[in-house]
């Protein structure tokens, strides 16, 4: 297979300058982003989950205490019913 006129081909996949875009004059209208209130409520929510500790410690060492006191109790059915629930 002969390719001629390559240089025409190499033409073809040149990179070609970027297109400005329109400019907006002062009396037109610009882009404009409405926010639900949902939206803004959820944000708030999600940045409080985020900096609130992934560990809670009081709830840590009241189980490690239950369980060197012998008094931390679990029945098999609520043990049963977790491991159902994600079956």
């Amino acid at each position: 297979m002969k390719i001629s006129n390559i240089s025409q081909i190499y033409k073809t996949y040149e990179a070609k300058p970027a297109v400005s875009g329109k400019k907006i004059k002062s009396g037109e209208k610009k882009d404009k982003l409405n926010v639900s209130n949902e939206a803004r409520e959820f944000q708030i929510a999600f940045k409080a989950a985020l900096s609130s500790p992934t560990i809670r410690e009081d709830k840590v060492n009241d189980i490690k205490n239950r369980i060197e006191n012998n008094s931390y109790n679990v029945s098999a059915e609520d043990i049963a019913d977790k491991i159902m629930k994600y079956m």
